[in-house]
């Protein structure tokens, strides 16, 4: 995660330093030579921060592919926002401080000559610098209203909208007022050649059509309630889906104009005999609950994918241990399915599946068998009968070349992976996870 961050700032760091950076040191004689070198440099840094984000916000097949899922990318996606709106802040700062501070009487006011008369050409500077001014306004607030968890997602969702045209506005107002010395050199080029890399997914995303190739129309087959309220759901693929591997998810779109699509991780493994799909929510957060309520057989929906990279890909050699908790277990009954049908897993396979209850069947019911056929080694733990799952036990299972799989609370996932990769016992890149938290 940190890599593509540190390229993201570095590159046009070290091109500032080596193209422009003598020039500004030999000409600067005063902080506000300084402080216009440097609102020039933030807000180079703002558009290749703004346009990589709305790169990753298409959901681009290869990227998924090698930031290892779409969980991963949109994770990236944050932090970059993130980034990206501390970044305009810093450059709005050093715009507004200093005048105003100047203004004041705090500081010296810059020495400035006559003005040339403004001709045709300023109207589009003006326009740039009042596009650019309110275009950084609503991505900061873009920004808090992600961070703030306490906003529904819906609202989350439509305000996320703005933001093709807040980053289209922000491009144009970079480039109208980059100076002339940048267009001749790598750090000029290059940050229109970064514009223009976020100006087509931004104009797609208006379109609506990020991710278009990859949907389908669908209907609902079946709605079951199992033990705990688990709610699975049957579902018929109307158009051409391609298949996918135990543990990708899938964007479903319920025909909530106001929630668009959540992703939910496929509870079944691929059979294309059946042509079916099969997604097991739990009913936890307003969406699902609403959701719960009002799913039946033959709603429509509309399905987007398959992605994500939870796919047990590295998984072939030494020994699996799988953790889930609660609904985590979702991209397991995936993979037991297929291992199931292919005759059962060729490596030993320890399943940790924690529950919050005292000792019911909990979901599935036939977990215990479907394990078996599977050739996987159930351990299942009731929390409030038997307390949480001590790491211990989990450590006992490892063996040199072992893998983890884990799903399921953020909190615990953290705790987890630390404790194994720190002992020494796993390999940092052999603790493998989901993360759904895209907020």
């Amino acid at each position: 995660m940190k890599r593509p961050l540190l390229f993201l700032a570095g590159l046009p760091l070290l091109l500032w330093a080596v193209f422009s950076l003598p020039d500004v040191t030999a000409s600067a004689r005063t902080f506000w030579d300084w402080r216009r070198a440097l609102i020039f440099l933030s807000g180079t840094l703002a558009l290749w921060w703004m346009s990589a984000g709305m790169v990753l916000a298409a959901r681009p097949p290869r990227l998924e592919q090698y930031f290892g899922g779409i969980d991963r990318l949109y994770r990236l996606h944050k932090h970059i926002g993130i980034g990206a709106g501390v970044i305009v802040f810093t450059h709005w700062m050093l715009e507004w401080l200093p005048k105003n501070l100047a203004k004041a009487g705090f500081i010296e006011r810059p020495i400035r000559g006559p003005r040339p008369p403004k001709g045709p050409a300023d109207m589009w500077i003006d326009l740039a610098k009042e596009v650019g001014e309110w275009a950084g306004y609503i991505l900061l607030a873009l920004v808090v209203v992600a961070l703030l968890r306490r906003i529904p997602y819906r609202y989350f969702r439509w305000v996320h909208k703005l933001f093709p045209l807040v980053f289209i506005a922000g491009a144009y107002h970079g480039l109208m007022l980059m100076p002339a010395s940048f267009w001749q050199q790598p750090l000029g080029w290059l940050s229109a050649f970064v514009a223009t890399l976020g100006v087509v997914p931004a104009m797609q995303a208006l379109r609506g059509r990020i991710g278009a190739q990859r949907r389908c129309g669908a209907i609902v087959d079946a709605v079951t309630v199992h033990a705990g309220g688990v709610m699975e759901v049957l579902i018929r693929p109307l158009g051409r889906w391609p298949g996918h591997r135990a543990g990708q998810c899938v964007l479903a779109d319920f025909g909530d104009v106001a929630e668009g699509a959540h992703p939910f991780t496929l509870a079944s493994a691929w059979n294309p005999a059946d042509g079916r799909l099969s997604l097991a929510i739990k009913p936890l957060g307003d969406y699902t609950l609403a959701l719960a309520s009002r799913l039946k057989a033959g709603d429509a929906l509309r399905l987007e994918g398959p992605y994500g990279g939870f796919t047990f890909d590295d998984a072939q050699g030494g020994a699996q241990v799988w953790v889930a908790g609660g609904i985590g277990i979702t991209p397991f009954l995936a993979r037991l399915q297929d291992l199931a049908a292919s005759g059962g897993s060729k490596v030993a396979v320890d399943f940790f599946y924690s529950l919050a209850d005292s000792g019911e069947p909990g979901f599935p019911a036939n977990l215990p068998a479907l394990c078996a056929t599977a050739g996987v080694k159930l351990h299942r733990r009731h929390t409030d009968r038997d307390g949480p799952l001590p790491v211990q036990k989990v450590e006992a299972c490892l063996r040199p070349g072992s893998s983890v799989w884990f799903c399921g609370p953020a909190a615990w996932g953290d705790q987890l992976q630390q404790t194994l990769t720190r002992s020494g016992q796993l390999a940092p890149g052999a603790f493998h996870r989901e993360l759904f938290e895209f907020r």
